[in-house]
């Protein structure tokens, strides 16, 4: 194993964990769909909305360079490293989908129904 593939395989790990810690601590901890009136508060509500965005929006990215790296490191062929990568870019995109849709309803006003139970 050759420096850039330890570098490589390092960066995918990261953009992994940061997708997967963003997307626990969203289920786990909940965030209210409305801003809350204390600027602190206010404050720290934001910074969780931009990085559970900015998480979901990187699930693409992550998930193709996990599937590369995996093909690579295993000597996969090329065929193998197209339909892993496939496979785990329909998850990504699930995820990119759902960042988009936050973002749109944001934009359009909408969200003051998200995060209710009907």
């Amino acid at each position: 194993m050759k420096l850039d593939d330890l570098l490589v395989w390092l960066a995918s790990l990261g953009a992994a964990l940061a997708l997967c810690g963003a997307r626990l601590g969203w289920l786990l901890f909940g965030m209210a769909p409305e801003p809350p009136a204390d600027p602190a508060a206010l404050i720290l509500w934001r910074r969780k909305r931009r990085w559970l965005t900015i998480s979901e929006l990187s699930a693409i990215p992550a998930f193709a360079t996990i599937s590369v790296t995996v093909g690579k490191l295993r000597d996969w062929p090329i065929e193998g490293v197209v339909l892993f990568s496939m496979v785990l870019g329909a998850l990504g995109f699930a995820f990119f989908l759902d960042a988009l849709q936050t973002l749109m309803r944001r934009r359009l006003g909408l969200d003051a129904d998200q995060g209710r139970t009907p």
